[in-house]
């Protein structure tokens, strides 16, 4: 007798339809769990696009690394090289707010923040901008992302626009 109420503590739950027989086993809940991992390591490539007749644009790409302090929250650090005439380095740090809409696994965000860049002449800078990241569960939620920044800076704006791969861990 214990055996079989011990046996039934493991079996789950099953609800019945009212019908003599008829079990009907629960759904499982439907969506993506990609966007609970806290870390994420990236690589992008990018463009930088200066404001007026500042410069050429020019390609380039870097490295990021973000931890969320829950699905919505977190900050992200990023270095990216852009092929200017001089060799444009940004270092940027950014508050990352999004939006995860787990049924399709993906979330737009909103990113703000600060950073400082290299080139013939440094300077401080801060910026906002926007994006969408997508993830693939069936691909250890690997995600993909694409994103814009508008940067405010004494020495001239410019626009930095990323595409790029997250590897969640």
């Amino acid at each position: 007798m214990s055996v079989a109420l011990g046996s039934s503590a493991f079996a789950g739950s099953v609800s019945y339809s009212g019908k003599a027989g008829k079990a009907v086993q629960p759904i499982a809940p439907s969506g993506c769990e990609c966007f609970n991992a806290p870390f994420a390591l990236g690589v992008f490539g990018g463009a930088i696009l200066p404001t007026g007749d500042r410069g050429d644009d020019a390609l380039g790409g870097g490295v990021l690394g973000e931890y969320f302090f829950c699905p919505n929250f977190g900050v992200q650090l990023s270095y990216g090289a852009y092929a200017t005439s001089s060799e444009h380095h940004q270092f940027d740090g950014s508050l990352v707010l999004r939006y995860p809409i787990t049924s399709l696994c993906i979330a737009p965000y909103v990113l703000a923040g600060g950073g400082y860049s290299t080139n013939s002449i440094q300077g401080g800078d801060y910026h906002v901008g926007g994006g969408i990241e997508a993830r693939f569960p069936s691909m250890d939620c690997l995600g993909v992302f694409a994103d814009g920044a508008y940067h405010f800076s004494d020495n001239g704006d410019y626009t930095i626009v990323r595409l790029g791969v997250k590897f969640p861990l």
